[in-house]
């Protein structure tokens, strides 16, 4: 793995982060929750996440290395954070590769094997974690521009089918608790953000600490705003459909119709699949990139 040093800047971890958080929406199957149920779900999860990553997004005010920061303080829990941190990315990544896979065979490529299709984005992954930081920041901002773009043009194709006065389903405890179990399993943002935080460079007269703070703030609001905005479009395009569909994107990408593409749902598809294969690039560069740095202070000291 290439040593890439402090090579990104805050708003291409922005750019990642924000990515891998909408690309779990696009190839990740649903619960069914919806309405005001995978509303409630989907903005409850945003607030656990946020609470949790708290101390990881103080340290980066401060500039620190959260991981680092740790195991000054105590080697044996620096060494244990940084462990169950890779651990836990090490399961989000076989996760999302599993997922993915289950995604291309359904919608994509129907007759391609899956355990070929998770060979790819496995190899895919490990390339892109090769290839270090500054590359996986790069291509971060132009997966999520394209991604961004796609998913526009099937909004903007579904306007005549969105009803917003369609009848949602009565309040479900059971189906919320499901969503919001759903919706934490597939987090993993929070970990990449501390593990990155050591290549962010210094920009102008502001500290690194400072930008790459920022940037953990601007995701978290991000990421409450596309759960908002994604639960609301699927409420009015698909209405009770939803709870029928595992991929509410994909559904609603099939019913787009524009002049140039005619169908999305292809196109549409193809690029989130690229995210969530970058989406596992960087949780895996992420997780040797956690694990090195403890690594590398231990022989230091």
């Amino acid at each position: 793995m290439q040593e890439n040093s402090h090579k990104i800047s805050a708003a291409q971890l922005f750019c990642i982060l924000l990515l891998m958080r909408i690309s779990a929406e696009f190839v990740y199957p649903t619960s069914g929750g919806f309405g005001g149920t995978g509303l409630a779900a989907a903005l409850t999860a945003e607030v656990i996440r946020f609470v949790v990553a708290l101390p990881v997004l103080i340290y980066s005010f401060k500039g620190r290395a959260f991981y680092y920061a740790i195991w000054r303080r105590n080697r044996f829990w620096g060494w244990a954070s940084a462990t169950v941190a890779a651990a836990l990315l090490g399961g989000f990544t076989a996760r999302t590769v599993i997922y993915s896979a289950d995604f291309a065979q359904r919608i994509l490529l129907t007759n391609t094997p899956k355990i070929l299709l998770a060979l790819l984005l496995v190899g895919f992954a490990v390339y892109a974690a090769v290839r270090g930081a500054e590359a996986i920041a790069r291509a971060g901002a132009l997966f999520l521009a394209a991604a961004a773009v796609i998913t526009l043009l099937v909004i903007l194709a579904d306007i005549p089918y969105m009803q917003f006065d369609r009848e949602l389903p009565d309040w479900t405890t059971g189906l919320f608790i499901t969503d919001l179990i759903e919706r934490l399993t597939r987090s993993g943002e929070y970990l990449v953000f501390a593990a990155l935080l050591p290549y962010v460079r210094e920009s102008g007269n502001a500290k690194s600490g400072t930008r790459s703070g920022a940037a953990g703030l601007w995701y978290a609001l991000g990421g409450v705003l596309s759960a908002v905005l994604l639960c609301v479009f699927f409420g009015a395009v698909l209405g009770e459909y939803q709870s029928m569909t595992e991929y509410p994107l994909a559904a609603a990408a099939s019913l787009s119709d524009i002049v140039l593409f005619k169908r999305l749902d292809g196109i549409a598809s193809a690029v989130w699949l690229l995210a969530a294969a970058f989406r596992c690039g960087v949780m895996l560069f992420s997780l040797v990139s956690i694990l090195g740095e403890c690594r590398r202070k231990e022989e230091s000291a």
